[in-house]
C-alpha cells in the first residue's frame, strides 16, 4: 500500500516539473510582461494607504461597538494581505524585465546589477516589515506605513519601462 502512495507522489512532482518547464527559454514570457508593462500602474496600489488608516476602524468602533470594529480591522486586514501578494507578484514582473537586460549586457560599468539585488532585498524586508506589523495589528493596532513599499516599486517601473525603451530602440535599429 505504501508503494502506491510513493508512486503517485512522484507521478505527480514529474506531473509538476514538466508542466512548469524550468528549462524553457522564456524570451515570449519577456514580450508578454513587456506588454503588461505598458498597461501597468503603480497607482493601482494607492488604495492600500487606505487600509492601513485606523480612523475608519475608530469611527465604527464608536458608531457600532467594539465587535463591529474588530470584524472591519480583520477584513482591512485580509484586503491588505491580498494587495501585498499582488504587489509581490508585479513587483517580480518588473524586477525580471528589468534584470532582463543588465544580464545580458556584456559589461555592467555603472553597477545596475548590484543595485537591481539591492533594490529586490529591500523590498523584500519591507514586505516582511509591513507582514508583521500586520500580524502586530491583530493583537494591538499599530502604524503601517506603506510609502516606502510603493516608492520602491514607484521606481522599478520607471527603470524597467526605461530598459524596454532601451529594448526596443535596439531592435528598431
Amino acid at each position: 500500500m505504501t508503494g502506491y502512495y510513493m508512486v503517485a507522489a512522484a507521478t505527480a512532482l514529474i506531473a509538476i516539473v514538466v508542466w512548469r518547464r524550468p528549462w524553457r527559454r522564456r524570451d515570449d514570457d519577456l514580450i508578454v510582461v513587456e506588454s503588461w508593462l505598458e498597461s501597468f500602474s503603480p497607482d493601482g496600489y494607492l488604495p492600500m494607504l487606505r487600509l492601513t488608516s485606523p480612523s475608519d476602524a475608530r469611527f465604527l468602533s464608536i458608531q457600532r461597538g467594539p465587535k463591529a470594529a474588530a470584524r472591519y480591522r480583520h477584513a482591512q486586514r485580509q484586503l491588505l494581505r491580498e494587495y501585498l501578494r499582488s504587489l509581490s507578484r508585479d513587483f517580480n514582473r518588473l524586477h525580471n524585465l528589468a534584470t532582463g537586460s543588465a544580464l545580458r549586457a556584456r559589461s555592467d560599468r555603472q553597477n545596475s546589477s548590484l543595485a537591481l539585488v539591492e533594490e529586490k532585498m529591500e523590498f523584500i524586508f519591507s514586505m516582511w516589515s509591513v507582514e508583521t506589523r500586520i500580524l502586530l495589528d491583530e493583537i494591538a493596532p499599530c502604524s503601517i506605513n506603506l510609502k516606502p513599499l510603493l516608492a520602491e516599486v514607484d521606481q522599478l517601473t520607471a527603470r524597467a519601462r526605461e530598459t524596454a525603451r532601451r529594448r526596443l530602440e535596439f531592435r528598431v535599429s
